[in-house]
């Protein structure tokens, strides 16, 4: 399939997710070969947060400021072997609203389906557990140059917002409100504390909602999440969590000397390696392009 045809095949497939009255849980990936796993378990909607994208991609926290190249060769690699409709976190834009024009069309050329674009204001100090919302207005103009960027109109432009665990209600509806009226067609919540929060954001903004993580109580009762206008689930990054334990726990084990046969009822079997390492896919390349 061609690259270009293939990218919007991806966003519409995103499009087609939101649209729904269902909401749909998302695989919260972190490179290549989570993405790869998500597709073959058929998950619909892959999501790169920038906390995992840091420390998979650099080895760095989140704490650290990664520039927009970082960002986009790490989707551009997600992308080409995995076909999956990929929301990316894209912090706040990697600048003001002329910066998130350039975001928009390198994420876009990189094959992403949705770019979060978020209201935090990025720290510049390391450490700095909250620091704040940029205004309404500053956010409100870089909503819109993101939108005014795209070259692909299925390119979806979501609205990220903190405001639930940053300020008060009342602020949080009317930025949510401004939010909604910039062409952006999803918002995405962060720091929801109640399904009453939900309801009150769902009042106010008929755009498909996706939520980071939200109230315990939420989790599971995706008819509740549905009728709130929730149309993606994401759960934090637990799988980023288990792989880096498994890690850790399978080269501790060989270093502390113990042998290499306890280790084989965690490991993959060869089937499955092959499946998620595309081997027959390039062998197949190997068998008709290459000649003795």
């Amino acid at each position: 399939m061609d690259e270009v045809v293939a990218m919007s095949a991806a966003r519409e497939r995103f499009r087609q997710v939101i649209s729904k009255d269902t909401c749909t849980l998302a695989a919260n990936i972190f490179d290549p070969l989570s993405a790869s796993i998500a597709h073959l378990l058929e998950y619909e909607v892959c999501v790169l947060s920038g906390s995992v994208g840091k420390v998979a991609n650099l080895g760095v926290p989140d704490i650290v400021l990664s520039n927009m190249s970082d960002v986009v060769d790490h989707c551009r690699r997600i992308t080409r072997i995995a076909d999956v409709s990929l929301m990316v976190d894209a912090e706040d834009g990697f600048g003001n609203a002329v910066n998130v024009s350039r975001t928009v069309r390198e994420m876009e050329a990189a094959g992403v389906s949705a770019i979060e674009i978020e209201d935090n204001v990025v720290p510049k100090q390391f450490n700095v557990a909250r620091p704040g919302l940029v205004s309404t207005e500053e956010q409100v103009g870089k909503l819109k140059a993101a939108v005014a960027a795209r070259t692909d109109p299925t390119t979806v432009i979501v609205a990220r917002s903190a405001a639930l665990g940053e300020c008060s209600m009342e602020e949080a509806v009317e930025r949510i409100k401004a939010y909604s009226e910039t062409g952006a067609e999803a918002v995405m919540l962060t720091g929801c504390k109640s399904r009453a929060q939900l309801q009150a954001i769902h009042q106010v903004t008929s755009l498909p909602i996706c939520v980071l993580s939200p109230p315990a109580d939420a989790r599971t009762d995706l008819a509740f999440l549905a009728a709130n206008g929730v149309r993606i689930l994401m759960l934090g990054n637990p799988t980023f969590a288990v792989a880096v334990k498994a890690i850790y726990d399978s080269l501790k084990h060989l270093k502390d000397g113990n042998a290499l046969e306890d280790l084989a009822e965690r490991q993959a079997s060869s089937a499955l390696l092959r499946v998620v390492n595309h081997t027959d896919e390039f062998i197949g390349l190997q068998e008709k392009y290459l000649r003795p």
